[in-house]
């Protein structure tokens, strides 16, 4: 035999253990620093000599290099910022935008023009339809694969809040009252959001109260809709006080709803899993309006929900920055860091599962550093290790919205996200290919 074979051989070896070595020892990110590529790697034959001997494929330069984007033209302008309250303090966020991705590919988004009025926008690879909605702004949407979609809008004028489920036509199919007796919608604070699963829309939303101890006081309200439009048991009128921010999130494979808000009072200063009365982070808060821990996103593990959130380190409670919690099916909660800041800078975390199937877990990950207006984004797996970046990924003109719940995993198993300038005629639709950082 030449001895020729043996050379390559040991060369492939000492490449692959090489590429191994880097990526395993990597511990996980604890300052927003580049970290090792990923070197993607696959069995190419299955000859003697070669099997099992992993040959690398490709080499992932950064993060945004796997990144695409659309810029789609508006028919009228997005509307403005508007007052909110985020991390220990007042702010300015929006426009809010909610984005569906489709099993064809293509993207519902809905959006409130600048005038008020709701838009939910199909777009492919051109602007396909326009469906408005007059006096009523976009506050949460969800797209289902025979085309149907259901929306929740808004009329600030009446404070009326209407969760509609639409036809493929944007016909309308049925529209519900989410009023309650003792509490009207109130985005002063807070988030309107729109989940579905096992035939059940999940509403949640940040109320006002106007009757009873509520009065005056800013909750939040979960209500679970059928696919008829009937409204079903199992929420509630009032949850945290008050609610700074919520999400709720559908495990298909658990069949369960997971609803968190972030609290400055009640039930405690804390973000708070509130259909499990259970506190994921004990948070600092004074009653009345400031909290130093914020909602970002949640994402669906194998048998868990992956919560990021940021918080502000206080005297009474550790704050690094960017954490990672972990819910389990028995209701109980862990948190990771991702970063090893006091906090003050980092807002707007998203995350999602990259791929639609396997036992092996990788997100997505990504925030925004306020002081220079930087985005990150890396890759992790389910404990928090980061498998590549976190990249500042700002130069290559990468963004997303305040609080918006960004990132979603498409039937493809792509992740994509949209942003939007207040005032501005266009939105883009980024695409990220995450398909290199699964085994």
């Amino acid at each position: 035999m030449s001895n020729r074979f043996p050379k390559t051989l040991f060369l492939l070896i000492a490449v692959s253990l090489l590429a191994i070595l880097l990526i395993r020892t990597t511990s996980r990110a604890t300052t927003q620093a580049n970290v090792t590529p990923l070197l993607k790697t696959a069995v190419t034959t299955t000859s003697p000599d070669n099997l099992y001997l992993p040959l690398i494929t490709r080499l992932i330069t950064s993060l945004a290099a796997q990144i695409s984007v659309t810029t789609i033209n508006l028919p009228v302008p997005l509307a403005g910022t508007a007052g909110s309250w985020c991390t220990w303090g007042g702010c300015a966020i929006g426009p809010r935008l909610y984005h569906a991705p489709l099993p064809d590919g293509s993207t519902l988004i809905g959006w409130t023009d600048g005038q008020g009025h709701g838009h939910i926008t199909h777009h492919a690879t051109t602007l396909i339809n326009d469906w408005l909605f007059p006096n009523q702004e976009i506050r949460g949407l969800v797209a289902h694969e025979d085309g149907r979609f259901a929306v929740i809008l808004w009329q600030a004028n009446s404070q009326t809040l209407w969760l509609s489920q639409r036809l493929a036509d944007g016909s309308e199919s049925w529209t519900t009252n989410l009023n309650s007796t003792i509490a009207r919608a109130d985005f002063w604070l807070g988030d309107g959001r729109l989940e579905y699963g096992n035939g059940l829309y999940a509403a949640y939303f940040t109320v006002k109260g106007i009757a009873g101890g509520p009065e005056g006081h800013h909750g939040d309200q979960l209500t679970y809709v059928n696919d008829s439009g009937a409204i079903q048991p199992g929420g509630w009128n009032w949850g945290c006080s008050h609610s700074m921010a919520q999400l709720v999130t559908y495990h298909p494979q658990l069949d369960q709803f997971a609803a968190v808000c972030s609290s400055d009072c009640f039930p405690d200063k804390s973000i708070h899993w509130v259909n499990a009365s259970h506190q994921i982070y004990q948070a600092d808060g004074n009653c009345g309006g400031l909290v130093s821990a914020q909602l970002g996103q949640m994402a669906v593990g194998n048998d868990t929900w992956m919560l990021v959130f940021n918080a502000q380190e206080r005297p009474c409670c550790t704050g690094k920055g960017i954490a990672l919690a972990t819910l389990t099916a028995d209701q109980q909660s862990s948190f990771v860091w991702l970063t090893n800041t006091t906090g003050q800078t980092e807002q707007d975390p998203a995350i999602a599962r990259i791929g639609t199937g396997g036992t092996a877990e990788r997100y997505l990950v990504g925030w925004l550093t306020n002081n220079d207006n930087s985005y990150w984004l890396g890759v992790i797996d389910e404990t928090g290790h980061f498998w590549y970046g976190p990249d500042n990924v700002t130069v290559a003109g990468i963004g997303w919205g305040n609080r918006d719940e960004s990132f979603r995993t498409g039937a493809d198993g792509r992740i994509s996200w949209v942003q939007g300038d207040a005032g501005g005629s266009q939105i883009r639709l980024f695409h990220f290919d995450g398909g290199p950082f699964l085994p």
